[in-house]
């Protein structure tokens, strides 16, 4: 690097957190995954994992970012749905049944790779295709619960609205 792309490059310094600041945010994650859990046994969800897998891609990786929430919620959804597709096709369908979502996967690895179609096809959809189709899951996961339980709402409404609270009250 020379010194004239030093002087142009703009560079993000993390401020480390605060003792105090991360108990409360500590608290924070508690009750919200309390208030998640608890959501989802009220309303009859077993399988919630997927939930919990969005919220920690799109806090991780993504950062939380709302603009790559497109993203992050159709990559799920269609890693989930290809899982699923592998669970049941060749139950109904035999060896046609599996070479369908085989040959799905083998086009959507394509797609990764030339960065095609990058709202479907992403690292969201890899990471939830990846543990929807590990063989616990797939023996005995009940993808119709998991998509009840997939948390998307809850976690974006409270990233998202928390956010937008947070800003109106340090604005005062």
């Amino acid at each position: 690097m020379n010194d004239a792309t030093l002087t142009n490059e703009t560079t993000v310094v993390a401020v480390p957190m605060t003792p105090a600041k991360g108990l409360l945010a500590l608290l924070n994650i508690i009750v919200f995954v309390a208030a998640f859990v608890a959501l989802n046994y009220w309303i009859g969800v077993a399988d919630f994992w997927a939930g919990f897998l969005f919220v920690l891609y799109w806090s991780s990786v993504e950062h939380l970012k709302v603009e790559r929430l497109p993203h992050c919620i159709v990559g799920a959804i269609v890693g989930l749905l290809v899982s699923y597709a592998m669970q049941t096709l060749p139950l109904t369908m035999g060896i046609v049944g599996a070479l369908i979502p085989l040959s799905v996967i083998i086009v959507m690895v394509y797609c990764q790779v030339m960065g095609w179609l990058p709202v479907v096809v992403n690292t969201a959809t890899m990471l939830f295709l990846t543990v929807a189709t590990m063989p616990a899951l797939q023996t005995h996961g009940n993808f119709i619960s998991v998509f009840s339980g997939m948390g998307i709402a809850f976690f974006v409404t409270l990233v998202v609205g928390g956010g937008k609270l947070m800003e109106k009250f340090s604005k005062k």
